[in-house]
């Protein structure tokens, strides 16, 4: 039996005939069943006969014409999963499951389908295990295609995904050495000018004048501030680009942390920031670059020192320890009572020019809490820290301006040159 919906005019249908040929090895009750509820529907060009997200309540067999199985991504944009021609069906899982649909079918061309209602089809279904073999082996191909597409679109994605990894990789490099190139050549004159103010400021008749005296001082201190911006960058760009040179010798943590301490003290105190050192004092010697180690400790303090509010707390402790990949290291923990980091920064905070929060860009101290900088110190720590073959992570339970949960950084340094011996062992 065939029957119209009013959809439109179609060719004369033989339901049974077009089963059989779909559905072979059905017994002939069982075709007889499903042709007198099919029920033939004209599709036009365009139109959705089942959406994804409808409930399954109808079993649909192709007869002519093509559709497209597809599926809508989050962006409103949609995924062709299968193009159906004459002789396939679908419909079926979202019967068998009891679920809801998970693809949208639409004619791509004017065509013509069988529709069978879900009762009818689940009653032939439980009594016809050559339908549920059939339907088996369908599904096993189209299963099979849709892989097959898949891996196609993961591939071309990954080419795709190289293509712009290696275009970025050229853009960020051009502007890293536009970066370098230019502090470079700003260097000199700035260091010349700094030298020029710092004559000023000793002059005894800049001195003797207290307006010109305050004027002069603001000079060197934002000439010296750009200085070591100028340095910062350099210094990244060695360490990250891998041309720095790393001249080894003792070095005792200990006193090279203490020494930072030192420097920052008339900050710390201003700022009623507590400072602790433990454990430094029975430290084992590194073999390391004493300038870049001083230099990486030195931002890794001063960034506690940018994030944690007045009346902080800052502890640095230092112990030997035993890491599986990397031998005999000396850790320093530097952990602070500041503002903390968010999870989604975590990974980020070591990344050149990037700031967690927002940072005062006006301000004229890079020891203010939140003050501005260029966001070069952690990415430096962590170049000078992989220079020398060591490891850094940073550990926090959150951003919060007002709880202030604080922050924990984690530098472990081999205690020898990787390939080297021991230090103190005839080389």
């Amino acid at each position: 039996m065939s029957s119209m919906d009013g959809s439109g005019s179609h060719p004369a249908v033989d339901a049974k005939e077009s089963l059989r040929s779909v559905l072979f090895g059905l017994p002939e009750e069982d075709l007889d069943e499903l042709a007198r509820v099919a029920v033939v529907r004209a599709v036009p060009s365009g139109e959705v006969v089942c959406r994804e997200g409808s409930p399954g309540d109808a079993f649909y067999v192709l007869v002519g014409g093509r559709m497209e199985m597809l599926q809508h991504l989050d962006d409103d944009s949609e995924r062709v999963l299968h193009l159906a021609g004459p002789g396939e069906f679908f419909g079926e899982m979202a019967i068998v499951h009891g679920g809801v649909r998970t693809a949208t079918v639409r004619a791509v061309e004017p065509s013509t389908v069988l529709e069978i209602g879900r009762e009818p089809f689940l009653r032939v279904l439980g009594r016809s295990p050559a339908l549920a073999v059939r339907i088996v082996v369908y599904l096993t191909s189209r299963l099979r295609d849709a892989d097959q597409q898949a891996i196609q679109e993961l591939r071309r994605a990954n080419e795709e995904l190289r293509r712009t990894l290696h275009r970025l990789q050229r853009l960020d490099r051009t502007k890293t050495d536009f970066i370098r190139v230019s502090a470079h050549e700003l260097r000199t004159p700035v260091a010349a000018l700094l030298g020029y103010a710092q004559m000023m400021q000793d002059n005894p008749l800049a001195q003797s004048d207290d307006e010109l005296s305050t004027l002069v001082s603001g000079v060197v201190a934002s000439t010296e501030r750009l200085h070591r911006v100028f340095n910062s960058i350099l210094d990244l760009s060695r360490v990250v680009d891998g041309d720095a040179e790393i001249h080894r010798s003792p070095v005792s943590m200990s006193v090279t942390l203490q020494s930072i301490e030192d420097e920052f003290s008339d900050v710390t105190a201003e700022r009623g920031l507590t400072v602790d050192l433990k454990g430094l004092r029975d430290l084992p010697f590194v073999q390391a670059d004493p300038d870049m180690t001083y230099r990486a400790l030195r931002h890794l303090f001063g960034n506690a020192i940018k994030y944690t509010p007045d009346g902080g707390q800052i502890t640095v402790t230092g112990r030997a320890v035993d890491v599986d990949d990397l031998g005999q290291c000396v850790e320093v923990v530097v952990q602070d009572s500041g503002i903390g980091i968010a999870p989604e920064d975590i990974d980020l905070i070591f990344e050149k020019f990037y700031r967690t929060g927002e940072v005062a860009l006006y301000s004229s101290g890079t020891t203010s809490f939140k003050g501005g900088g260029p966001g070069l110190g952690l990415a430096i720590v962590r170049g000078v820290v992989l220079a020398h073959g060591g490891r850094i992570w940073a550990e926090s339970p959150g951003y919060d301006e007002e709880a202030c949960p604080g922050s924990r950084f984690v530098v472990q340094i081999p205690l020898e040159e990787p390939g080297g011996s021991p230090l103190g062992e005839d080389r």
